[in-house]
């Protein structure tokens, strides 16, 4: 039986090509390194929102400065990752 996919998946895959083609668009332009673009673009994902969301799950009564810390914390981690070098 194949999976179901609910209306929150439907709502975020756009979302999340659209993330995967901006990626594919910087190792294009040589500025990323990577042979799975979608993949990376999960990693930033979770490097920032993900991780910020997690951290802040109530986002009325979420810190901004901790939101901000955390995601500048991810773009370096996702930098360092795929970097060209």
């Amino acid at each position: 039986m194949p999976a179901r996919i609910g209306t929150d998946d439907l709502a975020t895959d756009a979302a999340s090509q659209d993330l995967a083609d901006r990626v594919a668009h910087f190792v294009d332009a040589g500025l990323l390194d990577t042979d799975n673009p979608r993949l990376a673009a999960d990693h930033f994902s979770a490097l920032t929102v993900l991780l910020a969301y997690e951290r802040q799950p109530i986002p009325a009564t979420a810190d901004p400065e901790k939101v901000r810390q955390t995601m500048a914390d991810g773009v370096h981690a996702f930098i360092r990752a795929y970097a060209t070098r």
